[in-house]
């Protein structure tokens, strides 16, 4: 019998084993974000570094590096000169536009003045000649007035269907012209503005980094050269799970300890609650804004953010996430 009960205790073992592990390990984000010291619950959630500001340089146009001014860690000021293309050819480009348009305006000038009437055209002139014979034949006396009028007709719609023609092409030409000056007036406000933004400007005050850029080298459009980054106070961005938004205020004191050579703590104030999950994070976050004057802190460094929580609010937790129980530390995850 006892060895029955033995086989039996043997058999029962690992699924008692298994039933306390994984009811430990079973415990839900809000629970493993959860601190529990002396029966006082905070909430700890891990965070990370980001610049107060920071502003990547991108090529606005097309050219050739002419000078860099600046290389990585420089500290600069807003409005300082970052790196500048040559502006020789730009400048040739827009003499060279400039006179294009002048030349087309002269020559529509010269359209809307010319005349419509050329009597060079044979047809004007053989009715003009028939004209000038039937009004000799009629004062001789043998031709009567009906018959000098038709032909002044012959000579009239001569003329007219002449003017028409003319005219026709005229406007045409016109048209042409008013295009070709419309589109080189366009060309000519791009190459204004290729050199308004040949050189490259620092917006905020910082240090610059990621700088890859020599002198002569060509470089296009819409192309990162630099970034400039102000250290001088730095963003905390920390993440929590949903549950736990109605216990996160903003305004709130909170606790933060840095991974970093030699550690650093510090507090700050809750500055933002976000209740729109991070993609980055892959939930909601918090934000707060903390002095950096040794620049100890730098972008990705890991942060560990400590919450405190009224007694009420501490109430609620329990009653909620750790149903009353008295858990020692309990582990933080973080999706950064």
């Amino acid at each position: 019998m006892p060895s029955f009960l033995f086989k039996t205790f043997l058999f029962l073992l690992p699924i008692f084993v298994s039933f306390f592990i994984f009811s430990g390990c079973a415990k839900t984000q809000e629970q493993k974000e959860l601190k529990s010291t002396d029966n006082n619950v905070s909430i700890r959630i891990e965070g990370a570094v980001y610049p107060l500001e920071k502003q990547d340089i991108i090529s606005a146009v097309s050219g050739y590096v002419k000078d860099v001014y600046v290389k990585n860690g420089d500290k600069v000021k807003d409005g300082d000169i970052i790196y500048s293309l040559d502006k020789e050819l730009i400048n040739l480009d827009i003499e060279n536009k400039k006179m294009e348009i002048s030349s087309l305006e002269q020559i529509k000038e010269h359209a809307l003045k010319k005349t419509t009437v050329d009597g060079s055209v044979p047809a004007i002139n053989l009715a003009a000649i028939e004209l000038r014979k039937i009004a000799f034949l009629r004062s001789k006396g043998y031709l009567n007035k009906f018959e000098e009028n038709t032909y002044k007709k012959n000579y009239i719609n001569a003329l007219f269907s002449n003017n028409q023609n003319n005219n026709t092409d005229n406007f045409e030409k016109i048209k042409n012209l008013n295009k070709q000056i419309m589109s080189s007036k366009i060309d000519l406000k791009k190459l204004e503005y290729k050199l308004k933004h040949a050189d490259a400007y620092a917006r905020i005050d910082g240090f610059i980094s990621g700088l890859h850029l020599s002198k002569r080298e060509s470089i296009g459009t819409n192309r990162k050269v630099c970034s400039v980054v102000n250290l001088d106070k730095v963003l905390i961005k920390a993440g929590f799970s949903t549950g736990l938004l109605p216990f996160i205020y903003k305004g709130e004191n909170v606790d933060i300890n840095f991974v970093t050579t030699p550690p650093y703590s510090t507090s700050a104030i809750i500055s933002q609650v976000n209740p729109i999950v991070n993609a980055a994070f892959g939930r909601m976050t918090i934000e707060a804004i903390v002095p950096n004057k040794s620049y100890l802190l730098q972008e990705g460094t890991r942060a560990l953010v400590t919450i405190p929580l009224s007694k009420k609010g501490q109430d609620r937790v329990k009653k909620y996430f750790l149903n009353n129980n008295r858990d020692t530390t309990l582990e933080v995850k973080s999706k950064i």
